[in-house]
């Protein structure tokens, strides 16, 4: 496994070169490391700020909005370039913000409230989504440089490196975390600490973009060049066969169906079972690792597997493994000999595998249906709507926990919520006939579209003005 490793990586340091392998690895990497950042969040609002959990729940999904919006900075990097380059203008702004916000989030006297400390997580998530969509956007195009697997290979690169990053940083930020003589063992100048230390990523990939060579924008910039690119968007988004309107429609289905119940479980593991922060962190590092391995899992063995199969049968253990957390409250893993955290350890483990091979369908599938020249804009538009499905889970969960009347001091109907999420997990599964059913190495086709009514003719052809004699443009600076 560990030859295959080092020969996955040289194979893509080879086909993409090693700036391209170091800026994904990097971005996913960071990301991995503000996963913890999440947890830090729910650590003051729960013990410094006393919040109810539904009011939590709502403060994630209110920090999470940026990413289903983040195909706007595709949109706007794709089409008015700065000072003559597409990405590392943006690149730079967006990890500046990011400095300075997770700075305020490690400094208490900043976000001495749960406003200020909402809207510089806030921040936090809009650098990271405009980070992973103009990334996102340079490994969709380097990716169709490699004929055998599409974007497959990078793709798990980059995956692979956000297991590594959550894993690692995750055991920093739950052994910061944790302090015995505080309340339920929960450190916050610890958590603070931990989103000090996590400013060097954003300040870091500043740095980086030093050095990463951009290519000059061949698009001339203007608001008319970005209606025109909006407008193909719109049609290779909702344009016949719909396999992208369909994908798009699965994706919030499963998000809204898996809803959120992190703060009670969060809860219940540091006041029920008296789990530690940094025992947690364990746990989520264990979790991590295994995402590593779903990612190894589908590349190297389910990339000729249908993608229909492999949807219904993760979205069935999905709902099957949720139920792992109902066995641990109502305490039968103790009844029948197995301690909490061996148990925790299982559950956590598979779950993020299953959820990993779940997700990596959607990944390959994006990358096959993104039209040239428009990368950033469509991948991050489909990446939107998914980060939309989980936002609106985040929400539901919400009114989950308020219908049962939880808050951070009472979580008595915390089972029956879990119940509840197995239904509809896995009665989403009715659904499955959206999904196309190809494969990785069979790509999805969303075929060209023709309108038959005049009007949607002519706005078509609106679109492409000026694109052809760019791309002509193009290829004669390519010939020189």
């Amino acid at each position: 496994m560990i030859t295959g490793a080092i020969d996955w990586f040289r194979r893509n340091n080879e086909l993409h070169g090693w700036a391209m392998v170091v800026l994904a690895g990097y971005t996913y990497l960071a990301q991995g490391g503000r996963s913890y950042l999440d947890s830090s969040f729910k650590w003051i609002s729960i013990y410094g700020f006393e919040l109810k959990t539904a009011d939590i729940e709502t403060a994630v999904a209110i920090g999470k909005l940026p990413w289903s919006f983040k195909f706007i900075i595709g949109l706007i990097s794709d089409n008015l370039p700065l000072f003559g380059y597409n990405v590392k203008p943006y690149m730079f702004i967006m990890s500046f913000l990011g400095f300075v916000a997770v700075l305020m989030m490690g400094i208490s006297s900043l976000t001495s409230d749960s406003t200020t400390l909402t809207v510089a997580y806030l921040i936090v998530q809009f650098y990271g989504s405009s980070a992973d969509c103009l990334t996102d956007a340079l490994v969709i195009k380097s990716g169709r440089q490699d004929e055998e697997d599409s974007t497959s290979s990078l793709q798990s690169v980059s995956w692979f490196m956000l297991g590594i990053g959550g894993a690692a940083f995750g055991l920093l930020g739950g052994f910061l975390s944790t302090d015995k003589n505080a309340v339920d063992n929960v450190s916050l100048p610890g958590a603070r600490l931990y989103n000090f230390l996590m400013s060097i990523f954003p300040l870091g990939l500043f740095f980086l973009m030093f050095f990463v060579k951009e290519k000059k924008s061949t698009i001339r910039p203007g608001f008319k060049v970005l209606g025109q690119q909006l407008i193909r968007l719109l049609f290779a988004l909702f344009s016949p066969p719909f396999i992208v309107l369909r994908l798009i429609f699965w994706l919030i289905l499963t998000g809204a169906s898996q809803f959120s119940l992190s703060v009670p479980n969060t809860i219940f593991n540091t006041r029920t079972l008296g789990i530690t922060p940094v025992i947690q962190s364990w746990i989520d590092a264990c979790s991590y690792f295994s995402l590593s391995i779903g990612v190894f899992v589908y590349y190297r063995w389910l990339r000729h597997t249908s993608f229909r199969r492999i949807y219904l049968a993760s979205q069935i253990l999905i709902g099957v493994f949720g139920m792992l957390d109902y066995v641990i409250v109502k305490r039968w893993n103790v009844k029948i000999g197995i301690p909490d955290i061996p148990f925790l350890f299982f559950s956590g483990a598979f779950t993020e595998v299953i959820a990993r091979l779940n997700f990596m369908p959607f990944l390959v599938m994006a990358g096959q249906l993104c039209p040239e020249n428009m990368e950033a804009t469509f991948f991050s538009a489909l990446m939107s709507m998914s980060n939309q499905g989980s936002i609106l889970g985040t929400l539901v969960g919400g009114q989950v926990q308020k219908a049962y009347g939880m808050t951070s001091k009472n979580i008595d109907n915390y089972d029956q919520a879990i119940l509840l999420r197995t239904v509809c997990t896995i009665s989403v599964c009715m659904f499955i006939f959206l999904i196309p059913d190809t494969n990785a190495m069979n790509p999805a086709n969303a075929e060209s579209y023709q309108p038959k009514n005049q009007f949607l003719q002519t706005l078509l052809k609106w679109s492409e003005l000026d694109r052809t004699k760019v791309e002509d443009d193009k290829s004669k600076r390519d010939i020189v």
